[in-house]
């Protein structure tokens, strides 16, 4: 492993963290009804082509997250196959949070790009 593995690892974990919270409440807003955990994450795989694949032990901590910060709400619903699955719904707090976070990503975002292309474009010149 060398040191730039080990920065973009790190770097990866970082950038994920908060930007998957978001993603998810994105698609619990967007999604008819309340939606599962599987739920989400196939929503988020069809909706990148299968560039984001996201393991059943990365939503269900994010998830158990956002419903301890008051973001979404659950509950138990039955399956058309197997056991009872756990719903989520966004709640009026998530649909705040939500907003403000894609501002913030919005910001960060086009900030990000204005830095990287006057300093990246201006030195591949």
């Amino acid at each position: 492993m060398t040191q730039v593995d080990d920065f973009i690892r790190k770097l990866d974990r970082e950038l994920r963290t908060g930007l998957l919270s978001l993603l998810v409440l994105l698609v619990v807003e967007r999604e008819p009804g309340a939606c599962y955990g599987y739920q989400i994450i196939a929503r988020l795989k069809e909706l990148t082509d299968g560039n984001l694949v996201m393991q059943e032990g990365t939503i269900y901590p994010i998830l158990h997250s956002l419903h301890s910060q008051g973001l979404v709400e659950s509950e138990w619903g039955a399956s058309t196959n197997g056991p009872p699955r756990k719903y989520y719904r966004l709640t009026p707090t998530g649909r705040s949070a939500l907003d403000r976070g894609l501002n913030l990503w919005r910001e960060l975002d086009a900030s990000s790009a204005q830095v990287v292309e006057s300093l990246r474009g201006a030195h591949e010149k």
